[in-house]
């Protein structure tokens, strides 16, 4: 459940060691909160602190930081004491390798060459969805961390699918049921509150494919044909990206359509995008690219703001591609 990752763009950053491991857990709104899982985590026999940071299009938010680790290994260990105490994610943070001489962008590229640079960074034209269609097996695990009325929900996804079969695992953390879901070429059941009902075999595939990392990961898996759209080849060099370069129309971003992107120019991997649907726009902040599987190219971490002020952070932590599944990954649930 914990997730490697760094470069997380912070004020306020606490004073660890460069050679040291350090893990964070939990995005708390109010530092009583934060304060709280704190002296939970003591109990466990951890020494953490509380530290305010300021996230890029979050805002101000308050963590439980454990730091001089270290190791790997005792990196990990923490992380898992820590979630287990404060029932948070715990991000563990790698000691940071030297940097590389920058390499300064290219300003003079046209639009239309950083379109193209963007769409190969993602896999190309047979990358991305394309891949994820010939493969034999597919495993996606993701969590999603958003907010259901007053109160922060993480939600862990698991879905599995090989030829005709689907699973979907959903596991709340307690803020609500879990269920499985698990279709077959002959039968299909769903299982929630320790009660196995049979479903429909259609509409139960085309439930649990709305959790696919295709229909999930839109943006990262349909980047290339989504920069093939009409409304890219009139995009331009834009101010206003704060992180890497912007391009759009510069015209009227409440058209429906992808309104700009932002590169990153010394990757050439997509920083963020909005694209306007009729229900209004949607952002998002992608990172941590890496390629899962030949071709499939994807953001390890994504925050999505919606039209009506929702937030949401997914963080993927698997999305593998096999010959076939697992033996008994398909068997009805008990």
């Amino acid at each position: 459940m914990v997730l490697l990752l760094a470069g997380l763009l912070a004020l306020c950053v606490p004073s660890v060691h460069a050679a040291d491991y350090y893990v964070e857990a939990g995005s708390f709104t109010t530092r009583e909160d934060a304060s709280a899982a704190a002296a939970a985590a003591r109990k466990a026999g951890l020494t953490p602190r509380v530290v305010k940071r300021f996230e890029l299009n979050h805002g101000f938010e308050f963590v439980v930081l454990v730091e001089g680790l270290k190791d790997a290994a005792s990196a990990t260990a923490t992380a898992a004491a820590l979630e287990k105490a404060t029932s948070q994610h715990a991000v563990i943070f790698a000691p940071e390798a030297p940097a590389a001489p920058a390499k300064a962008p290219d300003q003079a590229r046209t639009a239309a060459e950083w379109v193209a640079r963007a769409a190969k960074a993602v896999g190309g034209e047979t990358g991305g969805a394309d891949a994820l269609a010939r493969a034999g097996a597919v495993h996606f695990v993701v969590e999603r961390a958003l907010r259901v009325g007053e109160k922060e929900v993480t939600v862990r996804q698991e879905y599995w699918r090989d030829g005709t079969n689907r699973r979907l695992d959903i596991s709340t953390y307690g803020a609500g049921k879990d269920s499985v879901a698990v279709t077959t070429a002959s039968s299909a059941w769903i299982k929630s509150g320790g009660t196995v009902t049979p479903r429909d075999i259609g509409v139960l595939v085309g439930m649990i494919d709305s959790f696919s990392p295709e229909s999930v990961l839109t943006i990262a898996l349909g980047a290339h044909a989504l920069l093939a759209s009409p409304e890219v080849s009139r995009f331009t060099l834009l101010e206003g990206a704060e992180d890497g370069l912007r391009l759009g129309t510069g015209g009227d971003e409440s058209a429906t359509g992808l309104a700009w992107i932002d590169v990153d120019p010394t990757t050439d991997y997509l920083r963020g995008a909005r694209f306007v649907t009729t229900g209004g726009p949607i952002e998002w902040d992608l990172r941590g690219w890496k390629e899962s599987a030949p071709g499939v190219i994807i953001p390890t971490e994504l925050h999505i703001r919606r039209a009506d002020g929702r937030r949401e952070t997914l963080r993927v932590k698997a999305l593998d591609v096999t010959e076939h599944a697992a033996a008994g990954v398909f068997a009805a649930p008990s």
